[in-house]
């Protein structure tokens, strides 16, 4: 499993605004940029991380725990 700092980067930034776009403008690429990190993301874990509506995304339940996890090693570097 080959999964990059950026893909964390993005997945966090998604988890916490709730949004590809603002994700995208505080990492300072485009949209569709973030949305290919998650789905890379996805595919590399096997998880699927957000349903995706037509207004929006939400976190799945295994996206939670991954951001549990994600977070502790944030707050250990």
């Amino acid at each position: 499993m080959n999964i990059s700092f950026r893909q964390i980067e993005a997945f966090r930034l998604v988890f916490q605004t709730g949004s590809m776009t603002t994700a995208a403008k505080l990492m300072l690429v485009s949209q569709p940029a973030v949305s290919r990190l998650i789905k890379d993301l996805e595919a590399t874990t096997g998880l699927s991380l957000f349903k995706r509506t037509g207004t929006g995304i939400t976190a799945t339940y295994d996206a939670v725990l991954l951001y549990s996890e994600v977070e502790r090693s944030f707050l250990g570097l």
